[in-house]
């Protein structure tokens, strides 16, 4: 996935990003030249807890930034 312009959670425009099955996760922002990975081992897919643990991880990433 691309992400065509910024994320509410701090992505910048141009990140790229991937969800796998199991809720594993990544992005990798070219920009700022930060990625992240949040591997959790659980179904099912894109389950409303391990999305809000992903964007909390990514969003304080982000916020660490500034």
């Amino acid at each position: 996935m691309i992400n065509e312009s910024a994320a509410l959670t701090g992505r910048s425009a141009g990140s790229l990003a991937w969800a796998g099955l199991a809720n594993t996760n990544f992005w990798i922002d070219p920009t700022l030249n930060i990625a992240g990975l949040a591997m959790m081992q659980s179904l099912p897919s894109v389950d409303p807890r391990t999305v809000d643990v992903f964007y909390g991880f990514e969003k304080s990433v982000y916020a660490s930034l500034s």
